[in-house]
């Protein structure tokens, strides 16, 4: 289930228009902020969603940014993530050995320094023992 609804995300993208894959976009961007909260405590509903309002606002919020660099990025699925170079003339593309220092983020940013302020991430969870 996504933190944001699509009208949520029509109203953050406000001028721009909202992608006819919104809803898998924001699914998308809920795996990875679940992803990237993995270990982080917090009180949830039934349906797994957060239940403090500052917490459902900063999930719909850093949602909606990263479906928007999804969007922007024009790779759902990360298959381009390591590719270091690309040519539109006679298509050359060259990719990285690895993800990691090189190639296409597959978190934006911008969604980082939200998490970062809020004091969500980096999340350092307890363990038992």
């Amino acid at each position: 289930m996504a933190y944001a609804t699509v009208e949520e995300f029509t109203e953050f993208l406000d001028p721009d228009p909202v992608p006819a894959n919104a809803q898998r976009l924001l699914d998308r961007a809920s795996t990875r902020l679940d992803r990237l909260l993995l270990g982080a405590v917090y009180e949830t509903d039934d349906s797994g969603l957060p239940t403090d309002p500052e917490l459902i606002e900063v999930f719909r919020e850093a949602v909606c940014i990263q479906a928007q660099y999804i969007d922007s990025l024009g790779d759902e699925t990360g298959a381009m993530a390591n590719v270091s170079q690309m040519e539109l003339g006679n298509q050359k593309i060259v990719r990285a050995l690895s993800v990691v220092g090189s190639g296409t983020p597959r978190v934006a940013p911008d969604l980082l320094d939200l998490l970062q302020t809020k004091g969500l991430w980096p999340v350092y969870p307890y363990t038992w023992g």
